[in-house]
């Protein structure tokens, strides 16, 4: 039973980060051909209130889809390990059957050839109702442009602020139902501070002991997860996917 639940578990994981790559497979056909046609030349793709290079445009399209592939393959090793399994030999139950488990997978992998279709564009997120607000720290907020643009079509507001200093200002006077902030900023310097997302869970959490605290970064190990458990931040990831389980819990 309980390897069922995590299967299951697994299965609604990856469902947020699906809707996120239909959003950016929605673009891709007409993405490819200004590709195509913008070499030798500079071109900007605007998504939302953000205007992305093609080299921006195409690094967040591919995290995002490296991302979504990683996940889909988690599912698969967890209920094919092996790849030999069968519907005899993998634990089913009354209400989750071998052959269900296959067809999600079989969906999760036709979504991107569906999502070139018009009515794939701005599906909203499943977001948490109670997330309506939120907070976001980077000082290159354009990074996130996919994730922001997805937020909004879902109604929910998104503040960025590019500092630690100016996240702490937006903070103290709106009232914010989570904040998400990145590891490494300039913070004004010539060198960045890689320990300011760290830094500034730790002043939000002096000014408020129950809101949610994400960060957002590249690259997570465990160190760095032993140190935003230190400063009280709810969750570190470097997965949108995952990121976007935690809004939705």
């Amino acid at each position: 039973m309980e390897g069922i639940s995590a299967i299951i578990s697994s299965i609604a994981t990856i469902l947020w980060p699906l809707i996120v790559i239909v959003i950016v497979f929605a673009f891709r056909k007409s993405v490819e051909a200004l590709i195509i046609s913008a070499r030798g030349r500079k071109f900007t793709v605007k998504i939302g209130e953000m205007e992305l290079s093609m080299d921006e445009f195409s690094k967040q399209q591919g995290v995002m889809i490296k991302d979504l592939q990683t996940r889909v393959n988690e599912l698969q090793r967890q209920i094919d390990p092996k790849g030999t399994e069968t519907e005899s030999n993998i634990p089913t139950t009354e209400n989750t059957t071998f052959e269900e488990k296959r067809v999600e997978i079989r969906r999760a992998e036709d979504l991107p050839k569906a999502a070139s279709k018009p009515e794939a564009k701005n599906i909203p997120l499943d977001i948490d109702d109670n997330i309506s607000d939120i907070l976001w720290v980077d000082d290159h907020p354009k990074n996130n442009a996919f994730i922001i643009d997805s937020l909004k079509e879902s109604e929910v507001k998104v503040s960025t602020a590019l500092s630690t200093e100016d996240a702490l200002k937006h903070f103290k006077l709106g009232t914010f139902d989570c904040v998400i902030s990145d590891t490494c900023r300039q913070e004004g310097k010539e060198t960045p501070n890689c320990h300011a997302g760290f830094e500034l869970s730790s002043l939000i959490r002096e000014l408020d002991e129950d809101v949610p605290i994400y960060i957002y970064t590249d690259k997570v190990d465990e160190k760095m997860k032993m140190k935003a458990h230190t400063v009280g931040a709810t969750a570190i990831t470097s997965s949108p996917s995952e990121l976007l389980k935690l809004l939705s819990d």
